[in-house]
Order: C-alpha cells, then sequence, then structure tokens
C-alpha cells in the first residue's frame, strides 16, 4: 500500500511546484474525469442555452484546472465538480417539468424587432446595438436590410433569431396548378372534342379536332 502511495505521488506530485511531466499525468486524469463528469451532467452542458448552463461551465473549468496545476488536492476538486454536476441535473430536470422554475434559472426571449420595425426600448433594454443587430443579420442573412423580416428574438442564450415572412400561395395559383395537373393526367379523348362520329362498316368511328 505505502509503495502505491508513493508511486502515485512521483507520478502526480503533490502541491507547489510541479514537474512537467507531473503536470502532464495530473492533466492526462483530469481531462479524462471532466469527460466522464460531462457525461452525467447532459448533452444541455454543451449547448450552454441559459446563463445557468454557462455558470456550470466556468466554474467546472476554474475547479479541475487547480487540480491540474496541484493547488487543489485531486479528492476536493473532484467531489466539488461531482456536486456541480448533480445541482446541474437537478436544475435541469426542475426546469423540464416547471416553467415557472424554467423562467427563474433561463429567463425569457425578448421580441426586439416585430412587424419589421426595432422596438428601441427593448433593444435598449436588452443591451443590443444597432450595430450588434446588423452585423447578426449579416452573419444569418447575409442582407443589410431588415426587408422581410417580421420578426428578431433575442433568444435566452443571447443568439439573434431572425424570423422571415412567410408567403401564402394564391388562391388563383392553386387552381392553375390544379387545371395543369388535371390537363396533363388527361386522355387524348378528353382533351379535344369529338367533331363527329360515323359508322363504317357497322363500326363506330370518333373523329377529334386537331387531328
Amino acid at each position: 500500500m505505502d509503495s502505491l502511495t508513493g508511486l502515485m505521488l512521483a507520478l502526480m506530485g503533490e502541491g507547489d511546484p510541479l514537474t512537467w511531466w507531473q503536470g502532464a499525468v495530473r492533466a492526462i486524469i483530469v481531462f479524462l474525469s471532466t469527460w466522464l463528469l460531462l457525461r452525467v451532467a447532459g448533452r444541455r452542458a454543451f449547448a450552454q442555452k441559459t446563463a445557468f448552463d454557462l455558470c456550470v461551465v466556468l466554474l467546472l473549468g476554474a475547479v479541475l484546472s487547480r487540480a491540474i496545476i496541484g493547488a487543489t488536492a485531486f479528492p476536493t476538486a473532484f467531489a466539488a465538480s461531482l456536486v456541480l454536476v448533480l445541482m446541474h441535473r437537478a436544475v435541469g430536470w426542475l426546469s423540464s417539468r416547471y416553467a415557472a422554475f424554467d423562467r427563474i434559472t433561463g429567463g425569457y426571449a425578448i421580441d426586439v424587432v416585430e412587424h419589421g420595425e426595432i422596438d428601441r426600448a427593448r433593444i435598449a433594454q436588452a443591451m443590443v446595438s444597432e450595430e450588434d443587430l446588423k452585423a447578426s443579420l449579416r452573419a444569418s442573412l447575409q442582407a443589410e436590410t431588415l426587408e422581410g423580416v417580421t420578426r428578431v428574438v433575442l433568444e435566452r442564450s443571447g443568439d439573434l433569431t431572425f424570423v422571415r415572412e412567410t408567403k401564402k400561395p394564391s388562391a388563383t395559383g392553386g387552381r392553375a396548378t390544379q387545371a395543369h395537373a388535371n390537363d396533363q393526367g388527361a386522355t387524348p379523348a378528353s382533351r379535344h372534342p369529338v367533331e363527329n362520329a360515323d359508322k363504317v362498316n357497322g363500326t363506330s368511328v370518333s373523329r377529334w379536332s386537331g387531328r
């Protein structure tokens, strides 16, 4: 047992200073541990949809980085990280079941443009400048103006979502399309009226216009 403890101390060191290879071994251990913790936290932590998600990710990085440089003991760093991850899962579980709790922890989306008009009061409330709006417009729609955009929503994650105006198909266009389809599926007999019909040797013969 003492030999195993001595080997671990030799590989990972203790406290400060650490050799370069002891820091490398610690980095590998922390990397694998962080991967496991994020698997426990779930995919929501990667999405960072709310301020709480971002807070957990930042705190995990801060706590585990101290374990790499030897400023905090491994058991202490991992215990603190596990508590953060479990708190994140608990908040995610509650948010998915209670809308009021979700609004408290994640906030709500803000419409900064409605019916193509910029709401300057809401932009000021969200602390988004018009230059930020234009930059997001160029990045999302490759456009310089809000022409054709009915809504712009500042999502809870801080992203701007642009909603374009939806065009409804006209009734005239629908009838023309249906008529064209009927014409395509019609037989020659249905497309051309019968000019006259005779009987030749007792057999009925029809003559069609256009031939």
